[in-house]
């Protein structure tokens, strides 16, 4: 009798050693997975790092050589084009100011003195801008064209129409600086388009990729006073975006 029951102890403990191999295994299998998936966590996190560094590379060589180029240009224009903002490390945009484009009070057609400008740069400058954002998104990034118009903070007086003031009724208020701004940026962006009629990769990529703000004066310059005649001012801005 005390045979078979020790038969059944050994068979019992034979049985708990079994299943607590059986955890070990799990466990040594549940270790392993978790490692790999943390491993393999950790190579995808530096494959994207690595991913938004050229992007950025990108970016910033495509602005480098955007802003060059177009220093270039403006001086084939005797300097009075465009003006270009400044590029210091981590910066991912470039402003193009056009020089002297000032509009008459209330209006918001392109002045004839800068329609001749564009007559002579709008196809250069479009060009030079849309190989820049080409670059950028063949290095990944998600490149913007942005033309903006600006106004200083002093009310919009205008009554004409083609500023957005409706029926003719004068209407001072921040609204209407904001409608003038936005006027003004698509007035000049048909004026610019009127230029391509011949080129065709210049008006493809100004019809697919620009896009026309109105800021009114919520952007003034960096340290100007609001009220400022200069904050009247009408800019294409170049942006590479990182995707993550």
């Amino acid at each position: 009798m005390s045979g078979s029951g020790d038969g059944s102890e050994r068979s019992l403990a034979d049985l708990m050693a079994g299943v607590a191999v059986v955890f070990l295994m799990l466990a040594v299998i549940f270790i392993l997975e978790a490692r790999k998936q943390q491993e393999a966590a950790i190579q995808e996190k530096e494959a994207a790092l690595g991913r938004v560094d050229s992007q950025k590379e990108g970016v910033q060589a495509s602005l480098l050589a955007l802003r060059e180029d177009l220093v270039t240009l403006d001086a084939t224009l005797d300097g009075g084009f465009i003006s270009l903002s400044g590029l210091d490390g981590g910066v991912n945009s470039l402003e193009i100011e056009f020089k002297n484009l000032q509009f008459g009070l209330g209006q918001c057609r392109t002045p004839s003195a800068y329609v001749e400008q564009f007559e002579r740069g709008a196809v250069p400058l479009i060009r030079r801008v849309c190989e820049a954002v080409d670059a950028m998104r063949d290095a990944g990034a998600e490149p913007t064209i942005i033309l903006e118009g600006h106004t200083d903070d002093r009310p919009f007086l205008g009554t004409s129409g083609e500023c957005g003031v409706r029926n003719g009724i004068t209407a001072v208020s921040f609204e209407n600086n904001v409608r003038a701004s936005a006027a003004r940026a698509q007035e000049v962006f048909f004026t610019v388009r009127s230029q391509l009629t011949d080129a065709g990769y210049e008006r493809e990529c100004l019809d697919a990729n620009f896009v026309v703000s109105g800021r009114g004066q919520t952007a003034p310059r960096t340290g100007v006073e609001a009220n400022d005649p200069t904050n009247r001012r009408l800019v294409i801005r170049v942006r590479g975006d990182l995707r993550l």
